[in-house]
């Protein structure tokens, strides 16, 4: 065999070798790729039971550290305009791993907080007044991807936490300030609990509006739970709840899970909502029917991460039109590739950089809040000091008071 020879025959199964392993990497990659949210998943369970979990550490909520937004704290004393105090249940920051809830000073989930849910879902509401935002024990978004007990459960420890902010809010609160709740995502779940335990009574006619965002809300609630609070129907009802999850092209898995895999709480338990018609109020009409609205409605989008405190960005207006669909807000693709969600591990589940709805709620709040006050079911704020037109004081001598007894 000439040397020509040998080296053909060597090279013959080598290529087929490299060939195989070629196939077997893509197939890998393949399922890597189809099972990617199995897998993130995966990675994020806490590996052990919620009933012999040992929680991190409280917030004490009678200190400025334990709110993201607190009127009170110099970041917030410059920024409040209007007249109602609005109450901020924050999206999820942290993902999983080793605790079922976060953990206090968890560096990733801490930076997500400050980094990209500050800027945009707790911004947009301090022109509408007052706004208190607590750092709370999140539910894992791992609790969110499953339905064992365990996640039920730490989805009530979170709830807890919730509940005592809001306490605090309330012993702030003053009967001449309108109330407004908003959640996004998880938090919505524990605004509607907070509407079912706080709003059924006298408080409901307090109540500008309550926001559930990217959280499911069945309207079986409404003849339920949520009786006295139902869903608004304008874009200036009061005492009553808006609520939508929208979903751009290519979020299928996505939108199904909203529809079927997610849990509320009805009363006294937790319910699935697969099945269930949902509300869905389009925030570019602020209506709740099935009709299209085009982009040239849209008041502004902004991604605002990594923004300080004091940054504000300038809304993008007219990204994409929006027409609810089964319970689902679906909205075209956003023209700025800003507002589009990136592909990472798990990303289509993880809190988005943007908010898409930034400029039309600002807006929104600042109109249902007029209107509750113009309803004059509140008492009326008494202007500033400075606000008042000086009087002057003419000196006038003092007389010995006339006896009109005399006849």
């Amino acid at each position: 065999m000439t040397e020509l020879q040998k080296k053909r025959s060597y090279s013959f199964p080598l290529r087929a070798v490299l060939a195989v392993m070629g196939g077997l990497l893509l197939l890998i990659a393949l399922a890597v790729y189809i099972y990617r949210d199995d897998l993130f998943a995966s990675f994020m369970d806490p590996g052990k039971p919620f009933q012999t979990y040992i929680p991190p550490q409280g917030q004490d909520y009678s200190t400025d550290d334990a709110w993201l937004a607190w009127p009170n704290s110099a970041d917030s004393a410059d920024k409040i305009i209007g007249d109602a105090d609005i109450f901020v249940v924050t999206p999820t920051a942290y993902w999983g791993g080793s605790d079922w809830v976060s953990p206090q000073n968890d560096p990733s989930a801490d930076r997500r907080l400050n980094r990209i849910i500050a800027p945009n879902y707790v911004s947009p509401y301090y022109s509408g007044g007052r706004v208190f935002a607590p750092k709370y024990r999140q539910a894992s978004l791992y609790s969110f991807m499953t339905n064992r007990d365990d996640a039920r459960l730490a989805q009530d420890f979170a709830y807890s936490d919730v509940a005592r902010a809001f306490d605090t809010v309330l012993q702030n609160n003053l009967p001449e300030r309108p109330i407004v709740l908003v959640g996004h995502g998880q938090g919505g779940l524990h605004v509607q609990r907070l509407l079912a335990e706080y709003f059924q009574g006298t408080r409901q006619s307090r109540l500008a509006a309550a926001y559930i965002i990217d959280y499911p809300t069945p309207l079986a609630l409404f003849n339920g739970p949520l009786s006295k609070t139902p869903p608004c129907e304008t874009a200036i009802d009061t005492g009553c709840v808006v609520g939508f999850g929208g979903f751009a092209p290519g979020q299928t898995v996505a939108a199904r899970r909203f529809v079927s895999g997610a849990l509320a709480f009805s009363g006294d338990r937790h319910i699935q909502v697969r099945g269930k018609p949902l509300l869905c109020m389009n925030p570019l009409l602020w209506a709740r029917n099935d009709d299209y609205a085009p982009a040239r409605l849209h008041a502004g989008a902004v991604a605002a991460e990594g923004l300080g405190p004091n940054d504000f960005p300038a809304p993008i207006p007219k990204q994409f039109g929006a027409r609810c669909e089964d319970g689902v807000l679906a909205i075209d693709k956003p023209k700025s590739r800003s507002f589009r969600r990136r592909s990472q591990f798990g990303g289509r589940f993880k809190t988005a950089p943007f908010n898409l709805f930034y400029e039309d709620l600002r807006l929104n709040i600042a109109a249902r809040t007029e209107a509750l006050i113009m309803t004059g079911s509140i008492p009326r704020l008494a202007p500033a000091m400075d606000a008042l037109k000086s009087v002057d004081i003419i000196d006038s001598p003092v007389t010995a008071p006339v006896d009109n007894r005399r006849p």
